[in-house]
């Protein structure tokens, strides 16, 4: 059991495409270990150190063509997650209302003035909500008991018998199984670019490959020799998450590659080389509760090859 034995070595892997220059591919690894998991969050931070490069310069694809396509109003694999919370507070709120008249005015609890009351609390609580979200937010953020940002803002949109078709068409396309997170968002910045993935493992059990094509990172051919030179951050979050009764046990892993080193940062900044940061969670909803946390020194998540005279052929698991 993951949960049992702990992480376990290269999940992430990364490797320049021998074929494409300026296609950089990134895989997932697979264990049995992880069929006794509900879901599996993977969030990728990617930040080039070369100063000629800026997000614009560099892609995630499919996912920056999937958010372009419902920002346009297009057609898309994903579309947007409504936020239905907004909506309970506000008749939350409406219903107050009708209780308040209910005790104290029973005689105009049907009154023009008592309707009105009731429709603009509604409205009001659904406005007040985003608010009140941000407040608490930032309140607990350094609580060991936070309300968290809702990580994902796109769901995928599941289709019938054709989506048979696209994954074997992916297959071919990538000489490998692809997969698509049931769950995803993408952060564009000026310099840098975080796409955060969420799996569901029943999607994933079928999969009888040691690695899935996830996304690959096309760079523009014009600027590979300055990103290979000067290298980037490339910081990977994994997190193994068992349900039970509503309740979330999460094991979250954190390691990145700084330029040519692997390792991880400890909490007051320091970088140690060949580590892994650690925490253990619990979560409710939106409701986080942190247990646990540390440095795993001599491990590693991610296997990363982007230079064009690397691409090793095989890998500890395809060895087995």
């Amino acid at each position: 059991m993951i949960f049992k034995k702990g992480i376990f070595n290269d999940i992430i892997r990364v490797r320049g495409n021998k074929k494409i220059p300026g296609v950089y591919d990134v895989e997932l690894g697979f264990l049995n270990d992880m069929h006794s998991l509900n879901s599996l969050e993977c969030h990728i931070a990617f930040y080039p150190y070369s100063r000629k490069i800026n997000s614009n310069h560099f892609e995630f694809t499919p996912f920056e063509e999937y958010v372009n396509d419902i920002a346009a109003h297009q057609k898309s694999t994903y579309m947007k997650i409504i936020n239905r919370f907004c909506n309970v507070f506000g008749l939350f709120l409406g219903i107050l209302i009708v209780v308040f008249f209910s005790v104290f005015k029973p005689s105009e609890l049907l009154s023009i003035e008592s309707i009105v009351s009731i429709i603009g609390a509604y409205f009001i609580g659904k406005e007040l909500w985003d608010d009140i979200e941000e407040l608490m937010i930032n309140l607990s953020k350094n609580w060991r008991i936070r309300y968290v940002e809702n990580y994902y803002f796109y769901r995928l949109e599941r289709h019938t018998t054709l989506s048979l078709y696209s994954r074997l068409a992916k297959k071919r396309r990538y000489g490998k199984e692809a997969i698509l997170p049931e769950k995803m968002d993408l952060i564009q910045q000026k310099n840098s670019q975080t796409l955060r993935l969420f799996f569901k493992m029943n999607d994933l059990k079928p999969i009888k490959e040691t690695y899935a094509h996830m996304l690959s990172i096309r760079m523009n051919p014009k600027l590979l020799q300055d990103f290979e030179n000067d290298g980037c951050m490339f910081g990977v979050k994994l997190s193994f998450n068992k349900r039970f009764l509503g309740i979330t046990r999460c094991r979250e892993y954190f390691q990145s590659i700084d330029k040519d080193v692997k390792g991880s940062l400890k909490e007051n900044g320091e970088w140690i080389n060949d580590a892994v940061f650690y925490r253990k969670t619990f979560r409710l909803g939106r409701i986080k509760f942190f247990i646990r946390k540390g440095l795993i020194e001599n491990k590693s998540i991610i296997d990363y090859s982007i230079k064009s005279t690397d691409f090793p052929e095989t890998n500890q698991y395809e060895k087995k």
